[in-house]
């Protein structure tokens, strides 16, 4: 044991630890072992502080002895206490169990009390539901005693007697018995009701099958003024009223103001019988209101006011509106000559509605308007009937043609003499338009076919609109899918113009003479326009000057122009339909209509009508070019099968453009065929010139897109082009003479191609002639000629020097 800690405070701490829990502050000690030679004097000391705490314990309790006791004693006493409690509660529990036999027995007499109050009540209630419904049945027993004796006035009251005591009886709880109540109040209601619609029908008679109508013929009406209030009473009146209106319109009035046959109406007559609807005859529309008015004027005197009021509310309305649509408007008439004896009609239309009007009723301001707007809706049924006309025009024509003659004066110079000693003055009307001379000339195109009848004026006057058709009709919603076609169209330099020099040159007038076919309709179209301007002249005549319609003269002028957007509207579906070469026929129609209207124009002085002159001629123009672009097309889609010419001269190559060539060819032979007895010879040359100069521009440009042309391939391409030059027949003077061929003038290119089929067949010292002597220059560029004889001619010196030789002479070709 380490010197610095003694055995005292080593016990001490021990000590400490056991009777307080503290641990000792000293390192030394909590490190240190304790030894066992310590362990008797710890268990001494131990003990001692033992016996102290028992010593202060004991000493404790005698201080709180007396306390104690106290506690024990109330302890006692209050176990005392709850055995009495108990004693006293078991005493009761007894006397409770003692009682319970009479609780039973009051509330068993309490009950039967209780039932027998119940039963007094329900007795009570039955009682008094009972003397109800033997009051309700006697008042419904005499309601029904009433009907049978057909007293209306004691039933009504019996029943809303009734009907009022059954609503104040409160049977609400009495679910069964308010609904056999109900039900004898309905079924005595409704036998009222029938016995008044009895009483009526005998009073006022419709026979539907005889088509009579008989009213009573009292004079004070007493019976029926008395069902009309029992009917209003029972709010059965205006279902009566509907019956009796649906019967009176399909019996009575709809067999004399719907016709079946048209023009056809049924006969009325009255006498002491009443009002009858006879058989159907013939019968004018004064007639008819005549007959009307009889019917009404009946009806009037016999029925009285309750009922005449919804009646004519309801029936003349419908009457008025029936007479519009199925005699006034369709009676109508056209024609002005009939327009005085219509005067009559109107007059019985005015005395009718001033009928109504005395009568006090209401509903014929239809009638009224319908007079008032007579002049817009004959001219509504003239502007219906003229439109109409025109698509019959169309369905009845069976296509005959006649051939017309066009005849024009103009003046040509003496240089033009050449084209008129040598025929080509077939030409003459390339130029029809005179406004073509103020024109700039324009560039050459690959589409030529128009100008031959001014249709270069296309482009200038399509977006020109007609404001009494087009805006009308919608013409222009049409322009945009067809100018596209237009304007592929392009004017031919004009053949005078080339060959004029510049110098003045004296002109002298000649006649231009030339024949066409057309078909029956422009005529039928011409007779239609001047049957409403001969109408309207008639108008402003003294005969109609008292005429309601004469305000509609100027309307009829504007027909005219209608008539002609109409024929414009539907004239390429029926000529398409119903005639071979449909467009080329409505081309030749509408030029000869747009002359008629002209001559109208000049003759009636009419100057409205030039737009529509102008819009006939594009529409003319536009049929024309329309027929133009699809044949060039067939055309060119035929000489497509030649594949551009490659390899032509191997199989299978060769038959393919064989087979284009000739299937081309046929194709403008059969066009040339077809049409030669349709249009004018210079309209039939201007077309067969631009379907050839389509053919043969696509076979230069094809030929000239060879890079390398074989001699056989030459030889063929030579052929080729000698079977297309032989349509040059085409273009000769007729009859047969040795006149001049004018495939030049309408061929573009035409000069060009012959020189091709020269170039084909030539040798190189031919092809430099051509180009420095002669006039392969005029119509090749330097470059082409160049690559037609690199495709040609194998490299050598000679080709070298010709190709040098074009450059030189031409350069920046």
């Amino acid at each position: 044991m380490p010197s610095a800690v003694s055995k005292d405070e080593l016990c001490e701490s021990i000590l400490d630890f056991a009777t307080n829990g503290t641990y000792p502050d000293s390192q030394d000690l909590v490190s240190l072992d304790f030894p066992l030679s310590l362990l008797p004097e710890e268990l001494r000391r131990i003990s001692e502080v033992r016996e102290q705490v028992q010593k202060e314990i004991c000493a404790l309790s005698n201080n709180t002895k007396l306390d104690v006791d106290g506690w024990i004693f109330q302890a006692r006493q209050l176990h005392t206490d709850i055995e009495r409690s108990r004693d006293i509660a078991r005493e009761i529990v007894a006397q409770h169990e003692r009682t319970l036999p009479l609780q039973a027995a009051v509330k068993d007499a309490s009950a039967k009390v209780n039932l027998v109050q119940t039963e007094l009540t329900f007795n009570q209630a039955v009682t008094d539901v009972l003397e109800k419904a033997r009051e309700f049945c006697s008042r419904i027993d005499d309601g029904q005693k009433a009907v049978e004796e057909e007293r209306i006035t004691d039933a009504i009251a019996y029943v809303e007697s009734a009907e009022s005591f059954l609503k104040d009886a409160k049977l609400s709880g009495y679910d069964g018995l308010s609904n056999i109540l109900h039900e004898n109040a309905s079924h005595l209601r409704k036998s009222i009701i029938e016995l008044l619609r009895l009483q009526w029908a005998s009073e006022v008679r419709i026979n539907k099958n005889e088509m009579a109508l008989h009213i009573n013929n009292e004079p004070d009406q007493s019976k029926l003024y008395t069902l009309i209030e029992s009917l209003s009473q029972l709010h059965v009146l205006e279902s009566v009223n509907n019956f009796f209106q649906r019967d009176l319109m399909e019996s009575i009035i709809q067999p004399i103001i719907v016709s079946h046959v048209p023009g056809e109406g049924c006969e009325v007559s009255v006498d002491n019988h009443g009002l009858k609807v006879g058989k159907a005859v013939s019968t004018s529309v004064s007639e008819v209101f005549n007959r009307l008015a009889v019917v009404l004027s009946y009806l009037q005197k016999k029925l009285p006011l309750s009922i005449l009021e919804p009646l004519s509310q309801s029936i003349i309305p419908t009457i008025s509106t029936t007479l519009c649509d199925s005699w006034l408007t369709p009676s109508i008439p056209l024609d002005v000559d009939h327009l005085q004896a219509f005067e009559g009609t109107l007059t019985s239309v005015k005395d009718f509605c001033g009928l109504i009007e005395g009568f006090g009723w209401h509903g014929q301001e239809s009638l009224a308007s319908w007079i008032d707007q007579f002049p817009r809706l004959w001219l509504t049924c003239r502007r219906v009937d003229s439109l109409d006309q025109v698509r019959k025009i169309l369905i009845h024509s069976n296509g005959a043609t006649k051939e017309v003659t066009r005849v024009e004066k103009q003046m040509v110079t003496s240089d033009d003499d050449v084209l008129l000693d040598s025929g080509a003055m077939d030409e003459w009307d390339a130029d029809w338009d005179d406004e073509n001379e103020e024109e700039p000339k324009q560039a050459a195109t690959d589409e030529d076919d128009v100008s031959a009848w001014g249709l270069e004026d296309e482009a200038e006057n399509e977006a020109k609109a007609d404001d009494d058709a087009d805006d009308a009709w919608g013409w222009g919603d049409d322009n945009e899918d067809r100018n596209p076609v237009e304007k592929e169209e392009a004017p031919l330099r004009n053949p005078h113009q080339e060959k004029s020099s510049s110098k003045p040159t004296a002109a002298k007038e000649i006649t231009l003479t030339e024949t066409y076919m057309v078909t029956d309709i422009p005529d039928s179209i011409i007779t239609l326009v001047m049957r409403q301007i001969s109408d309207s002249q008639s108008l402003s005549g003294p005969d109609f000057s008292t005429s309601r319609v004469v305000s509609s003269k100027t309307g009829l002028t504007a027909l005219p122009t209608l008539i002609l957007a109409m024929f414009k509207a539907i004239a390429s579906s029926f000529y398409s339909l119903k005639l071979n070469a449909g467009n080329i026929h409505l081309y030749n129609d509408s030029m000869y209509l747009a002359e008629q209207v002209r001559n109208i124009v000049t003759e009636q002085q009419m100057a409205r009508l030039l737009s529509d002159v102008d819009g006939l001629e594009r529409f003319a123009r536009l049929s024309y070019s329309k027929e133009m672009q699809t044949q060039r097309t067939i055309v060119t889609d035929l000489l497509d099968g030649s594949q551009g010419f490659i390899h032509c001269s191997e199989q299978p190559f060769l038959k393919e453009c064989e087979n284009a060539i000739d299937a081309t060819v046929d194709r403008i032979r059969d066009l040339f065929k077809e049409w030669k007895g349709i249009l004018s010879h210079s309209a039939l040359l201007q077309a067969m010139g631009s379907l050839v100069s389509t053919v043969i521009n696509k076979t230069i440009i094809d030929i000239e897109d060879l890079s390398d042309i074989s001699e056989e391939e030459s030889q063929q391409l030579l052929s080729f082009c000698n079977k297309l030059s032989k349509l040059e027949d085409m273009f000769m003077p007729e009859p047969a003479t040795d006149g001049v061929s004018t495939a030049a003038v309408y061929v573009r290119n035409w000069l060009k191609f012959q020189y091709l089929i020269s170039i084909l067949e030539s040798s190189l010292a031919d092809i430099r002639y051509l180009w420095t002597e002669g006039e392969l220059s005029l119509e090749f560029t330097g470059g082409e000629v160049i690559d037609l004889i690199n495709a040609l001619f194998a490299e050598s010196d000679h080709r070298r020097k010709t190709i040098s030789e074009i450059r030189r002479t031409h350069v920046g070709t």
